[in-house]
């Protein structure tokens, strides 16, 4: 927004009262007043508007000002910011939170001329309580079994957890290890103790938060829960839900990592809405070894004044547990040696016998001895080259298939694992973190020791069998730049002979080695030590999209949502095309419009032309006949 617009409005309410708050020494106030509307400038931003409209003071003041402004005292700044400006740039974006949803909820009254009224939602204490009773009727009906046993034993240990101090915790679980429902016992018991007002659960993938919503609201019902992500469809979203995920007015919030990280650094009003509601909150981060390395900094930075300063009880939940450096982190599982070593016989591990990468047409007809297998590679055109050696009958997985076809594609693999019948899936890793698949025999590209624990936790996972494998390959391809660092550091590991998967002590050591090689910072703590708030917003981006753009797959539904923003373009509509996007690189779209397959349908958004649906195939996605360079005649369906 120009900043001399504001001078021109016809009543500039937004510049007189930061004039007011500046005078009166109420500094963050100030910058929350004057961007309310159009959002958190720059210091020298507001300090040069402030100065161009100081004249508007005068003749408000000329004018009247209401006696209840002209005596309200300067609110001041909690004195645990002291001089620290980097405390002052959260706390600044914490009112200006709770300013802006006043203000979003005030319009809304005033021109609908009545406020919502969707009822109380349930009370903390009763999700509680239905939830011990779901959990343990569910306990009562499993069989026993090693897997399950350990199960038991976590949830004992989050239940008796929930009795210490708010603080941080790590919550340390083999993967399979029930830690979804143990994780939300843990917060929902501590919060009703503690008078905590809600749960969020943040997520690194969409596609395990839709599972975990949904686990959870068939549980607690649809009232307790909202979504909040990008690629939730508003087809199917309630009023309340629409709402709560604006300002997350809910018992319990389930988001994305993406979504909760960068609204704690973002400075638009509808992003920083909802941070108020963080406050005095139980906070489950849930596969937390994928932080993005290069902001662990900034990411530490707001953890850190989230516990110490806004009453936040922050759960770190994994398998393969980080060292992240927060103050005094309590271990959640009284003996996680016990409970890792309780599993370790699900899975037999089985390194490379040769340093020598294999062919994708050996690795094919290895894989071919299985009925049942999972083999993870690194990158898309992997996937796609694999599972063509593999023929027809291999289900394939990967980035280039849009949302609603990798969820469709999920769930066919689901119920033929359920159904016992034989299943061949070639994926990328996008199926390793919470993606509740359980097979007899997986086959992973070597990788960081992180994405190998997370493979072999597809395999067996229940636990029915005497043991399945984990079969480690050297892939022909080297992963994408920002996975090739965990890769040296394993292969160092294991030319070492330390690369123990089965020993939950690995990944601490390995994690330190990881993070001590990692890029800093990119300049996001330097911006919040200066107040500009604009700067923050543009650093801290957790997913680097330079280079690639969204492309609607033309998949079933696609065709009349691209038909609805064709004829406006509005932000409902965009969120209905969101699982239905792409993304794909500079130079693979270039080639596209090229050949006249696929036209600009918005910012960075593009959409196949009709007589090109061919470019999307239903079994590899964007794939082009897997012909990476097609002459653009090869691309005409």
């Amino acid at each position: 927004m120009d900043p001399n617009a504001h001078c021109n409005e016809r009543v500039d309410h937004s510049s007189v009262g930061a004039l007011i708050a500046r005078e009166r020494g109420a500094h963050p106030l100030a910058f929350v007043i004057a961007g309310h509307h159009g959002g958190l400038r720059d210091v020298e931003a507001v300090r040069d508007r402030l100065g161009r409209c100081q004249y508007l003071l005068g003749e408000a003041r000329r004018g009247g000002l209401p006696e209840s402004i002209e005596n309200q005292p300067a609110p001041a700044s909690p004195a645990w910011i002291g001089g620290d400006k980097s405390l002052l740039a959260l706390w600044t974006r914490f009112v200006f939170s709770a300013l802006t949803d006043a203000d979003f909820l005030d319009t809304e009254r005033f021109y609908k001329g009545v406020e919502r009224d969707f009822g109380e939602p349930p009370s903390i204490g009763s999700l509680c309580n239905g939830l011990d009773a779901f959990i343990d009727g569910l306990a009562a009906q499993k069989e026993q079994s090693v897997v399950n046993a350990m199960r038991a034993r976590v949830l004992e240990d989050c239940r008796a957890a929930a009795e210490l101090p708010p603080r941080v915790f790590t919550l340390t679980v083999p993967t399979g290890g029930g830690k979804t429902l143990a994780s939300l016992s843990f917060a929902l018991r501590h919060a009703a103790k503690y008078g905590l007002r809600r749960v969020i659960v943040v997520i690194p993938y969409t596609s395990i938060i839709e599972q975990t919503a949904k686990v959870y609201r068939d549980v607690l019902g649809s009232d307790a829960v909202i979504e909040h992500h990008s690629s939730l469809d508003p087809d199917h979203e309630t009023p309340r839900n629409r709402l709560a995920s604006e300002n997350w007015d809910a018992p319990i919030v389930v988001t994305t990592s993406v979504q909760f990280f960068e609204s704690l650094y973002a400075n638009r009003p509808s992003r920083c809405r909802k941070l108020h509601r963080i406050a005095e909150s139980v906070v489950i981060f849930d596969e937390v070894q994928t932080f993005p390395p290069k902001l662990l900094k900034p990411i530490k930075s707001a953890l850190e004044q989230l516990v110490s300063h806004y009453g936040v009880t922050a759960v770190f939940c994994t398998a393969t547990q980080p060292v992240l450096g927060l103050p005094n982190p309590r271990e959640i599982v009284s003996d996680v040696r016990r409970e890792f070593s309780a599993v370790a016989g699900r899975c037999e591990i089985l390194l490379p016998a040769s340093r020598d990468p294999v062919t994708w047409e050996a690795l094919a007809e290895e894989l071919r001895r299985h009925e049942t297998v999972l083999a993870i590679v690194h990158r898309r055109a992997d996937a796609e080259s694999l599972a063509r050696f593999l023929g027809d009958e291999c289900v394939h997985l990967s980035a280039r298939m849009c949302a609603a076809h990798r969820s469709a594609v999920l769930e066919e693999v689901k119920a033929r694992l359920i159904a016992g019948n034989p299943c061949r899936l070639v994926a990328t890793q996008l199926v390793e973190a919470g993606v509740d698949v359980d097979f007899p025999e997986v086959y992973r590209a070597m990788a960081g020791a992180d994405a190998l624990a997370q493979a072999a936790g597809r395999c067996n996972r229940e636990g029915r069998l005497s043991s399945g494998r984990l079969h480690v390959f050297v892939a022909p391809t080297q992963p994408p730049p920002d996975l090739r660092i965990g890769k040296q550091i394993a292969e160092v590991l294991w030319n070492k002979g330390l690369l123990d998967l089965k020993n939950h002590a690995l990944f601490p050591e390995y994690f330190r080695r990881f993070y001590s090689v990692l890029p800093d910072d990119p300049g996001v703590l330097a911006a919040e030590r200066e107040l500009r708030f604009e700067e923050s917003a543009r650093l801290f981006r957790m997913i680097d999209d330079n280079g690639t753009f969204s492309v609607i797959a033309p998949y079933c539904g696609a065709a009349s949502r691209v038909a609805g923003i064709r004829e406006e373009v509005t932000r409902i509509g965009l969120r209905r095309l969101q699982p239905f996007l792409v993304n794909l690189y500079q130079q693979e779209v270039e080639l596209l419009l090229q050949a006249g397959a696929i036209e600009q349908l918005h910012e960075r958004l593009y959409c196949t032309v009709v007589g090109f649906e061919g470019i999307y195939d239903q079994r590899f996605g964007f794939s082009w006949k897997g012909t990476p360079a097609a002459e653009p005649e090869r691309l005409i369906a």
